[in-house]
């Protein structure tokens, strides 16, 4: 983490749910930060986040994520800022983002989640552009973070950025997940909900439509109270509709925010709804349906529930259980009743045990280690306030009563438990399952699935091995081996080049970057990790090695040229050229391309330098504070340019004086006798190895670890070669 920040300027800590994250993140402020380290945590977290750092005495300053979102951020704060649970800051629309980014300006951040994705790998690049450049990964031939990440592809390059120790979960207990189906009775009491659902017309819009039938549909699959609170809101809305109809005025979309308060942004991309005219889209009809309808599923909340009975039954084995609800009214409607088990219970504003009300930390300090009094609660109700970052270790299971929308939200959940300190070494997960129908028209466990595939597609995860860590475990492999510099040469059935190179800079001490690609004889070239790590294995199998025709040689380099230099063009080529550059961009540097024009007319040579600067800024990538600079430089009047110029965080170029310098080199010929005009020049040479005549020191100590024998590389080779 610290080569991280040291390099970027900032890193995404992903390791798993209860794997000490925040130890970690205090354990690199300690090492970077003299005074307090300034903090952003979620608000239920503040008190737990203070007590780690005064037990490890590592000064802080805590600020909440709430309070980020109406602009108070830390004044004095200095040097390394943390960001705990980053996730809340995947969307660049939120207050809470766009108060956070420009604060963040120069400073560098550490930003904490066991959960960077939640919705598309775009929650990801919003996340690191808070910290990092947009071009920070151009030495690996990564033009944009975000457009790399926005196109749903990611490189082995963003291990650089984001770093994740499956090795973690060694210390934690396994997870037994299970699956409670429901019966006849309740898909039977289910369809008929959905046939009260289905005489309201809801709206004519359609997107209204789906955004109200989601929220009952939702509420259906939790509880009957759920689905009564539910129908009790979309009837305020509608008081709210016609109130709004009969004054002329359009209706508040913060009153479509209050309906769906139990969802939050997990159901709705709110910009693609209508901004206004939404009264006349609602269909105020309803209201004749629904006082029937609320006095209908009010009655069966006191009637036999299967899936209740399905919890009980559960609970009553006496095994410490966490239970997930989504929804308020379900937390009251289980603790009622089942008020026989006197259940702990909190829904973010309020907690008790049974109906006795209590403080919330005294109801979750329950559950966070072991307890020897008799009265002890077992189990414990919550919604989603309780599912991030607390240690709830006590607790030997955990049921989701609803599936969430996300399995960011199933992570941390089951997190809860499944963490270092826990007391048990096996924690029994159980999902409770949709009646047939209610998943056909939610498809919950379907999106589920879908998302649960997209962090893996950016190296997160276990199933995300083979983006980035893939090079780290052939290293592992290959440890034993003994290493030699040459180049080598080898038959094949498929001729080709296996070579790999680094990026240097005289200001950086080692390698920018480092590249292992399979080039074949048609000039066309891959860095494919299952392309490499076949090579790459072929090469470490061969116990012969001979010596490479020089010739042969130069014909391979001759190829080679090509893709390393597209590689420095893209990097050192791109000065004046931003990346995908936005509008805001485009206008400002129109604007200061004028104004250079007007300083060298009236020859005003520091003026001019400065303008120079900027005009070197704009064309470099941004992180998302350094974007709103950018436009006010376009908004901003005359008077004001300068002072606003003289504050950019302007640097040097970045990438003058790059060099590339060859790691490993390993020849794919054809068997002797082969009419191929590549393998002819090296045909009836002895059996040796030549030795190389470079600086064995230049040999980057990084790159050689990933490279298995007679796989290291002679000569630095220039580009234009």
């Amino acid at each position: 983490m610290l080569a991280t920040i040291e390099r970027y300027r900032g890193a995404v800590l992903a390791d798993p749910v209860g794997s000490g994250k925040t130890f970690v993140a205090l354990a690199v402020a300690a090492r970077l930060n003299r005074g307090p380290t300034a903090c952003l945590v979620p608000a239920m977290l503040l008190a737990q986040w203070q007590r780690t750092a005064a037990r490890l005495a590592i000064p802080v300053t805590l600020s909440s994520h709430e309070q980020v979102s109406r602009g108070h951020l830390p004044k004095a704060a200095r040097g390394l800022v943390i960001i705990d649970e980053s996730h809340h800051f995947r969307n660049p629309r939120t207050k809470r983002y766009r108060h956070l980014a420009p604060w963040l300006t120069g400073r560098p951040a550490l930003l904490v989640t066991a959960t960077p994705i939640v919705n598309s790998m775009r929650d990801l690049a919003h996340q690191l552009l808070l910290a990092i450049k947009d071009d920070a990964l151009a030495p690996h031939g990564v033009r944009s973070l975000h457009s790399m990440l926005a196109g749903g592809c990611a490189v082995e390059a963003l291990g650089q950025l984001v770093q994740e120790n499956e090795r973690v979960t060694e210390g934690r207990p396994l997870r037994r997940v299970q699956r409670s189906l429901p019966d006849e009775t309740e898909s039977a009491a289910t369809l008929h909900c959905l046939d009260l659902l289905g005489q309201l017309r809801l709206s004519r819009n359609e997107a209204i439509a789906g955004l109200i039938r989601g929220v009952l549909l939702r509420a259906v699959a939790s509880s009957p109270a759920a689905l009564e609170g539910a129908l009790r809101r979309y009837r305020r809305l509608l008081f709210c509709a016609r109130d709004a109809a009969q004054a002329g005025q359009p209706m508040d979309r913060a009153e479509l925010r209050r309906f769906t308060r139990e969802m939050g942004d997990q159901l709705v991309w709110w910009e693609l709804l209508p901004g206004n005219g939404t009264q006349g889209e609602i269909e105020l009809d309803d209201l004749s349906q629904l006082e029937r309808q609320v006095r209908e599923v009010g009655t069966a909340v006191q009637q036999p529930d299967g899936k209740l009975d399905r919890l009980e039954h559960l609970l009553s084995e006496n095994t410490p259980t966490l239970v997930f609800t989504a929804f308020r009214d379900t937390v009251r409607y289980l603790r009622d009743r089942l008020g026989h088990l006197r259940l702990a219970w909190c829904n973010g504003e309020r907690a008790g045990i049974g109906h006795t009300p209590l403080a919330r930390d005294a109801v979750l300090g329950w559950f966070r280690g072991p307890v020897n009094s008799s009265v002890a609660p077992k189990h414990l109700v919550v919604t989603d306030v309780a599912a991030e970052g607390l240690d709830l270790q006590r607790a030997a299971r955990v049921v989701h009563y609803d599936l969430p929308w996300t399995p960011m939200r199933l992570e941390q959940r089951e997190g809860r438990s499944v963490r270092y300190g826990s007391q048990h070494a096996q924690v029994e997960v159980i999902q409770f399952a949709l009646p047939p129908e209610l998943e056909r028209q939610l498809k919950l466990e379907w999106v589920l699935a879908r998302k649960a595939r997209i962090p893996a597609a950016a190296g997160i995860g276990p199933n995300g091995r083979h983006i980035w860590r893939w090079r780290a475990e052939l290293a592992e492999r290959f440890r034993s081996a003994s290493a030699q510099s040459g180049v080598a040469v080898i038959d094949s059935s498929t001729p080709g080049l296996l070579v790999g190179f680094a990026l240097h800079h005289p200001a950086s001490p080692g390698a920018l970057a480092s590249t292992i690609l399979w080039l074949a004889k048609d000039g066309s070239w891959s860095e494919a990790p299952a392309e490499v790590s076949h090579r790459l294995s072929l090469a470490a199998a061969q116990q012969d090695v001979v010596v490479v025709d020089p010739a042969l040689l130069r014909e391979w380099l001759a190829l080679l040229a090509g893709p390393l230099r597209e590689r420095l063009t893209l990097v050192r080529g791109r000065r004046w050229i931003s990346p995908d550059p936005s509008s805001a961009t485009r206008q400002a540097v129109n604007r200061i391309q004028s104004l250079i024009g007007d300083a060298a007319r009236r020859r005003q040579p520091t003026w001019l330098a400065e303008l120079e600067g900027a005009l070197a800024f704009l064309a470099s990538g941004h992180t998302a504070g350094e974007k709103t600079m950018v436009e006010r430089l376009v908004q901003a009047p005359v008077r004001e340019l300068g002072e606003l110029i003289r504050r950019l965080p302007i640097q040097p170029f970045r990438w003058e004086g790059l060099e590339i310098r060859l790691t490993g080199l390993v020849v794919f010929r054809p068997a002797q006798g082969s009419s191929s005009p590549l393998a002819s020049a090296g045909a009836n040479t002895p059996d040796r190895i030549i030795r190389s005549r470079r600086d064995p020191d230049r040999l980057d100590q990084a790159d050689s670890r990933q490279l298995p024998p007679h796989a290291h590389a002679a000569q630095p080779a220039r580009p234009n070669r």
